[in-house]
């Protein structure tokens, strides 16, 4: 019978596996039948089935199965087998789980490596071993986060947060519990997120919220996610039971009905002396005393300490409202001895929790201090590069700048060089167009002496002659001579110091030896007069000119190579 039920456990969890929707798996493949295996048990955990049903589920399957890698499969069927007795028989999970990690290939299976850490934290929870626990559910579930795995990552904070409930932290356990149940959410895990609503409860009892205990266990022992999980549905209403100051009948006879039929001897004793208290409130003594009496003899089995104190407790109270002093000496006699033994060791609980929470406090200061040191660096760097890049940015942009600057000014000067060519070339011509004009100007006064006293000399002969009388003559060539230019050199040096202001003073400087006939020929040169021309302003023979500007070229100590026309047009 046994083995048929188990049989269809197996089918449904498979069924479950392909229907089910928001289950995610993260083990590495394995192989067809190693992988079927981790998603059937996946399932279950997702589901929350109650792990004593899962026993023919890790029975001989695993082992047996074809695998690409039969060592990490093994060392799954380990794990997956201590995973369900964690509980029940935690001395065969711990050698189990020892097992699978001693030959898990932790490099090659990180996965594998944080799912087997985390059940060692269970084990070690489970042991009061807390601040190891603490620290393995912290460094995975960090892990676990970061490849979207919020189911397990869940899993691990309510680890965490019975740890701090254990050592009464009690604000710190909530807010753990609050982040499980997100985590459970966002996984898709509603059956977990209604089984962690019983811790949610119970923490805001020990934080005196005693109406929002009461809120979150109202009708969860009938949510279609736990109805059929009795152990889960008697705790339910054990606790409702007790944050109701016993007080809710109901709960207690339900929880009294459903131990009955479970295997779980710590919770038959509570939900006893559930049972118990009410009969005692409702007066009726000597039952009380019966429920209690079967709790007694549960917790010789179990050796429960703390329970059995308070099963005597309440029994030596009974027997006092019944004026029984034989009965209450006994028990009280019991309870005295049971008083020691319990007051030593918990203090020394105390103690181990007081250091335990020390360890966690430490650790979560270096956490903190690591986490502060990292942002600082981050801040820093990101601080550092904004600046370099401000840097960078403003150095390109004065690059540009004075890339545009430079090629506005080259630009600028290119244009400042081509107006000024202009302007010179403008100059230049302007220049010569007044040279000319003065050279024509010259030449013409020049030619016109020339023409009048060729005029006069005809006049003369024919007086002479006889031809004209001596006093029409002389009239005649006075008027003659009053029309010649007398002065044609003022008024071409006149106009020539208009045009070249420092061409004489510079020559005279620089040659002073240059007689002002020198400085006249000179000017008439610059002007580009050739020879004959300077000749006949000058009524002189071309050679004549010749001659004088050899003179003119000796004094200047000029070669034979060198222009004399070129020399005065520098100045």
């Amino acid at each position: 019978m046994r083995l048929f039920v188990s049989i269809a456990l197996i089918c449904i969890a498979m069924t479950m596996t392909i229907h089910a929707e928001g289950v995610s798996v993260f083990w590495p493949s394995l192989g067809k039948d190693a992988d079927a295996y981790d998603l059937m048990m996946e399932q279950a955990a997702f589901m929350d089935v109650p792990r004593s049903d899962l026993g023919a589920m890790v029975s001989g399957i695993h082992e047996s199965s074809h695998s690409s890698d039969s060592r990490q499969s093994l060392a799954r069927s380990y794990y997956w087998k201590g995973w369900v007795i964690v509980r029940s028989n935690p001395d065969s999970a711990s050698r189990l789980l020892d097992r699978a990690l001693s030959i898990c290939d932790s490099v090659k299976y990180p996965y594998d490596h944080s799912r087997f850490s985390i059940l060692k934290a269970d084990l070690l929870r489970y042991g009061g071993k807390y601040a190891d626990a603490y620290f393995i559910y912290r460094d995975k579930i960090d892990r676990l986060r970061k490849i979207g795995d919020d189911f397990w990552a869940a899993k691990a904070t309510v680890g965490i947060g019975a740890i701090m409930q254990e050592l009464g932290e009690y604000h710190e356990a909530l807010r753990n519990y609050k982040s499980a149940e997100d985590n459970f959410k966002r996984a898709g895990s509603f059956a977990c997120v209604t089984k962690n609503t019983l811790n949610l409860a119970n923490i805001n009892y020990l934080l005196g919220f005693t109406s929002k205990a009461l809120e979150y266990l109202d009708g969860l022992e009938r949510n279609k996610y736990v109805v059929n999980d009795s152990v889960y549905v008697t705790n339910v209403l054990v606790s409702r039971f007790q944050i109701s100051d016993y007080s809710d009948r109901e709960a207690a006879l339900k929880a009294f009905e459903m131990s009955r039929k479970i295997n779980n001897l710590p919770l038959r004793t509570i939900a006893l002396m559930s049972v118990a208290a009410l009969a005692h409130n409702d007066g009726d003594l000597r039952k009380a005393i019966d429920y209690l009496r079967q709790a007694l003899e549960i917790t010789e089995k179990t050796g429960d300490i703390p329970d059995r104190k308070n099963v005597l407790e309440s029994l030596s109270e009974c027997y006092a409202g019944l004026e029984m002093t034989d009965s209450v000496d006994f028990y009280r006699n019991e309870i005295l001895l049971l008083t020691e033994s319990l007051y030593n060791r918990d203090n020394v609980a105390k103690l181990k929790k007081a250091e335990h929470l020390a360890t966690i406090n430490q650790y979560e200061e270096r956490i903190a201090q690591e986490n502060e040191k990292h942002r600082l660096r981050q801040t820093l760097v990101i601080s550092l590069s904004g600046f370099m890049c401000v840097i960078l940015v403003l150095s390109l942009c004065l690059m540009w700048y004075s890339k545009r600057k430079t090629e506005s000014d080259r630009k600028l000067e290119e244009e400042k060089s081509r107006h000024l060519e202009t302007l010179n070339e403008q100059y230049s011509l302007h220049i010569e167009s007044i040279e000319k004009e003065l050279t024509g100007n010259t030449m013409l006064l020049a030619r016109k002496n020339a023409k009048l006293k060729e005029l006069a000399a005809k006049i003369k002969e024919l007086q002479c002659n006889g031809n004209i009388a001596t006093t029409e003559g002389k009239e005649i060539n006075d008027k003659i001579y009053n029309e010649l230019s007398t002065d044609d050199w003022r008024f071409f040096k006149l106009r020539f110091d208009k045009v070249h202001p420092t061409f004489f003073s510079s020559l005279k400087e620089r040659y002073p030896s240059l007689s002002k006939t020198d400085l006249r020929l000179c000017a008439y040169i610059r002007v580009g007069m050739s020879a004959k021309e300077i000749a006949q302003i000058l009524s002189v023979r071309p050679d004549t000119v010749n001659t004088s500007r050899y003179r003119i070229r000796k004094k200047m100590n000029l070669n034979s190579s060198d222009s004399l026309e070129s020399l005065l047009e520098s100045f």
